[in-house]
């Protein structure tokens, strides 16, 4: 019996971390898995540049629209239908939102040379919005030929059941690699607190910077921001009118790999997220990340963080300095609750978020489809 081909379409596959479930439904669960990735694509903060991959065959098509951003761009008709051709694909999988130029274009190619590939699609939108024309009448159509939806978390699909969508749901996380556990040193040379992520005021920058200096006056900490975005100069000034410029450093955007070795030397990561009338934490990569590195999170209530955090880290209101500073002081002066929460982010990391646990899901989701 010959594998089931799959075309997955994805503005993420330009990085090589987030390819994983690829390798492993093809490995491990005997799918002919094959990738659409633009030639290169904002992600983390920094463009990254599509490479090949010996495990997965990956298919670079170019993009036109507003080429890095994930609503506005589309894959070129005209290539991708070529990709198609030659894939086969029994199924289709899109990892762009039903409303977006890109899932609008690729389903017009599937329905041109794959019309009875099954089709599932990808969402992480967890408000319930009315877009214009035409993204809504697009957003229906996508929603309309879908037979499955895999939201990375269970807002987002209930976002979905609320427009209408009838298919199966499978409520998917976004993966993590589970690496070999290292000794934790926590503290021996100094303190570190980490913050990552976009430098924009819904992520919640200077809430950690103060955060941080109310929690870490009588302590020998440092605190590093990672990443890039319009408000590092904003964050810059906050950190030194505080007087804590010498203890806060700015790192700008790093590499996937950089930034998970980043995440598994920090005695704390803050991820401080502020929901507003368009955006709301939509799932938290940055502290799935460091639940596997067995590096505690401090994070606020605020979209799905409760979902990813569980019992695992801790959780305060969002928007609360003074609530984020008590319990940063507490967990830095506490090694024992550092030590706990490191060993149970590591077990639910592994459980809940590693790449095999969202291989097996996609086996599931796909064996249905074609049921």
């Amino acid at each position: 019996m010959s594998a089931i081909r799959v075309l997955r379409i994805s503005n993420s596959a330009v990085v090589p971390e987030y390819r994983r479930r690829e390798h492993l439904l093809r490995s491990g669960h005997g799918y002919d898995m094959h990738l659409v990735s633009p030639p290169a694509f904002a992600e983390g903060g920094s463009m990254v540049t599509a490479t090949e991959d010996p495990d997965v065959p990956v298919h670079i098509v170019n993009t036109r629209g507003r080429r890095y951003h994930p609503i506005l761009f589309w894959y070129v008709t005209s290539q991708l239908r070529r990709v198609i051709r030659e894939v086969r694909p029994q199924i289709v999988d899109l990892h762009q939102e039903p409303y977006s130029l890109a899932a609008a274009a690729a389903l017009r190619a599937i329905e041109a040379e794959a019309p009875r590939a099954k089709i599932c699609i990808y969402t992480a939108q967890n408000i319930l919005k009315r877009y214009p024309p035409p993204f809504r009448q697009l957003e229906q159509r996508a929603l309309r030929l879908s037979a499955a939806a895999y939201p990375c978390a269970t807002e987002a699909g209930e976002v979905l059941r609320a427009k209408g969508f009838a298919g199966a749901m499978h409520v998917l996380p976004l993966g993590v690699s589970v690496r070999p556990e290292l000794p934790r040193s926590f503290g021996l040379d100094g303190l570190r607190v980490g913050f990552l992520g976009r430098l924009e005021p819904y992520k919640g920058g200077e809430l950690a910077i103060r955060a941080f200096q109310a929690a870490t006056q009588d302590l020998d900490a440092t605190l590093e921001i990672v990443g890039s975005g319009s408000q590092r100069e904003e964050l810059e000034r906050c950190a030194a009118g505080l007087g804590v410029a010498q203890r806060v450093v700015f790192t700008g955007a790093v590499s996937q790999e950089e930034a998970l070795d980043k995440i598994r030397s920090y005695d704390a990561v803050l991820v401080p997220s502020l929901t507003t009338a368009t955006w709301k934490e939509q799932f938290g990569r940055i502290p799935a990340q460091a639940l596997e590195a067995g590096t505690p999170v401090i994070a606020s209530d605020s979209g799905s963080l409760r979902e990813v955090v569980g019992d695992c880290g801790v959780l305060v209101r969002e928007g609360d300095v003074d609530a984020l500073s008590n319990a940063l002081g507490a967990l830095l002066r506490d090694p024992r609750q550092r030590a706990e929460l490191s060993a149970r982010g590591r077990e639910r990391a592994s459980a809940v978020f590693s790449w095999e646990v969202v291989a097996d899901g996609c086996d599931r989701m796909y064996r249905e489809m074609l049921q």
